[in-house]
């Protein structure tokens, strides 16, 4: 079932909640996991070992998830999930 908030990284519509509120939230497209404490676009996410969500963002667009290690675990957006 598709969520209804964009994920921050890749934009999907996969989170269930609003990113304020999606603790650890890792989206199944990108594997973006959410940082709640939100650092901002250019400083590092604990959540993902130290990755900013710029980087995040880049590489989504380049390899299809946040890190090449994942793109097994990841997902193509459902047609409803599109930004």
């Amino acid at each position: 079932m598709p969520g209804k908030f964009p994920c921050p990284c890749c934009g999907c519509k996969t989170f269930p909640v609003p990113k304020e509120d999606a603790l650890a939230y890792i989206c199944p497209v990108c594997l973006w996991e959410n940082d709640v404490f939100d650092p901002g676009e250019d400083q590092p996410s604990d959540e993902n070992r130290g990755m900013t969500l710029a980087e995040g963002r880049e590489a989504y667009k380049k390899l299809g998830a946040v890190r090449e290690e994942f793109l097994k675990y990841a997902r193509k957006p459902l047609p409803e999930e599109f930004p």
